[in-house]
């Protein structure tokens, strides 16, 4: 959905309440006409009633108005009331709204949300006679400039939101990151579309033979298959990717598009941003880690024999794609993984996500890396916090390349591992106490995911602090991010000896 959405209806059918909700909702601003006014003339509403009356108001709520109209870009905006009684404005909503939705309440219901009606100067004379006036003057208006109408008398603010979201077609959620788009709902994949740079002629659409999930895009597209796993995440694979992008003509203004898990992102990212020194890349993350953690971000990377994610750059997509309809198809063992990662958000700032739908789910956990990417695009501070869990999860994933029994621990279940070992590792080095550690077991615990290291890496302590110390986040002896009395943040040169104490007290799994 884009373009503008007006919101309209009387006094207390909840326009300022309702509109930061949805604007959350589908990821964009919101403006409330009755603030502009007040932040241009320095004074309450009420007061302006006063001093100037209705007409001189109206005046200035009109020119509010076309400022917010003016500025462009997508929004929601809560117009006044009577805003709506002046042919300009009319004309307004008329010109810039992709959805006028009206909230229709009943004179009575909004007579006893009003009170007194003290601070509405229209009201001032008995808020239900007056109400029973403007519903009977403004009624036959609002019905003809509304494309869609939710009666709100007897709902919540949230069932308006659900009401509104499913009136307006997708029911999509919309998170901002950076200069995009993350579309979270069921069936977005319908409008990837809209996420391709208008530049774009040619797509390469990089997945793999295994992922179920189909992806029709509106212009010319050549598919590349890579290889399952970790084994793909190599620089042979991206040789093999940028030149297939060659022949089939992708030149710098197209556009690669991965359709699948972590994996394949991050490998069709790289890709992206070194074939011909970058072309726009949009991600159609079809697991739950990759939804709610690799394909956010712009991180992209491939791994090298020493360790995981040991090349790679930051490379921002032109959009991502979340369906949580691909989640449908996914195996237990893979949403589990994803939990994983769910789990470590539940740690940093996304606290309760327990019975909330999955797309809440989803657009939670993007909405806080997207604030985090924000601060620090380039992993130079507080987007470290994301790795939380992450310095033994890599290790251990690094270490199952030379397992010769090939121990399969998928990547949400090292993070699940990792933290809670950097939970006891906290607790060693005296930034936590043991309730915060059994509070890290019983939440990933909970999520069905293991607490203890995997039989066959247990006795291996050395191995895994030498892979620990090839982490990229290292920059000073071995770095880690810690749990604490300030929140989850780095630690630097962490001492050998508490992270093998560490270790040690971790049970096989």
């Amino acid at each position: 959905m884009t373009g503008t959405i007006f919101l309209i209806g009387l006094s207390g059918s909840g326009k300022s309440t309702v509109g930061p909700m949805l604007a959350e909702r589908l990821g964009r601003g919101f403006v409330d006409t009755d603030d502009e006014v007040e932040r241009a003339m320095g004074h309450t509403v009420a007061h302006i009633f006063a001093t100037k009356g209705e007409l001189g108001f109206r005046s200035l709520e009109r020119a509010a108005l076309a400022r917010i109209a003016a500025r462009g870009g997508d929004l929601v905006i809560a117009v006044g009331g009577g805003a709506v009684l002046a042919a300009s404005n009319q004309e307004i909503l008329r010109a810039f709204a992709a959805r006028t939705v009206w909230l229709r309440a009943s004179p009575d219901v909004l007579a006893a949300r009003l009170g007194d009606g003290a601070d509405r100067p229209l009201l001032a004379d008995g808020p239900l006679a007056a109400l029973e006036r403007l519903d009977a003057e403004r009624r036959d208006i609002y019905d003809k400039l509304a494309d869609m109408t939710v009666d709100v008398d007897m709902i919540s603010p949230d069932e308006v939101v659900d009401e509104v979201l499913a009136a307006l077609g997708d029911g999509l959620i919309r998170v901002p990151v950076l200069s995009y788009t993350v579309l979270v709902g069921r069936g977005a994949t319908e409008r990837v579309g809209e996420l391709l740079p208008t530049s774009a002629r040619r797509a390469a659409l990089v997945t793999q033979k295994t992922v179920p999930w189909r992806v029709d895009l509106p212009i010319e597209t050549a598919r590349f298959d890579i290889g399952d796993g970790e084994e793909a995440k190599s620089l042979a694979t991206v040789e093999r990717l940028c030149r297939g992008f060659a022949e089939a003509g992708l030149t710098r203004t197209d556009v690669v598009v991965s359709v699948g898990g972590g994996v394949v992102s991050d490998v069709a990212g790289f890709a992206a941003s070194v074939y011909h020194r970058g072309v726009a890349v949009v991600h159609v993350p079809t697991t739950l880690l990759a939804q709610v953690d690799a394909a956010i971000g712009g991180k992209t990377g491939v791994n090298l024999p020493e360790g995981k994610n040991l090349v790679g750059t930051f490379w921002q997509p032109a959009g991502v794609c979340c369906d949580t309809a691909a989640l449908d198809l996914l195996p237990e063992e893979e949403l589990r993984s994803g939990r994983g990662e769910m789990v470590k958000y539940a740690f940093i700032g996304v606290p309760d996500l327990a019975g909330l739908p999955i797309e809440e789910q989803v657009a939670r956990c993007v909405a806080l890396k997207a604030s985090v990417v924000a601060d620090d695009e380039r992993e130079s501070g507080r987007r470290m916090i994301l790795n939380y869990g992450h310095t033994l999860a890599h290790a251990l994933e690094a270490a199952q390349f030379h397992q010769p029994d090939r121990v399969r621990l998928r990547h949400g279940e090292a993070v699940a591992v990792g933290l809670v070992f950097a939970s006891r590792l906290a607790r060693l080095l005296g930034r936590i106490g043991e309730a915060r550690v059994r509070e890290h077991v019983e939440l990933v615990a909970a999520a069905g995911l293991p607490t203890g290291l995997p039989a066959a890496l247990a006795p291996q302590p050395k191995r895994l602090v030498e892979l620990m110390r090839r982490d990229k986040k290292a920059t000073a002896g071995l770095t880690f991010v810690l749990d604490g009395a300030e929140g989850v943040e780095p630690v630097y040169d962490v001492p050998e000896g508490a992270v093998f104490a560490a270790l040690a007290e971790m049970e096989a799994s």
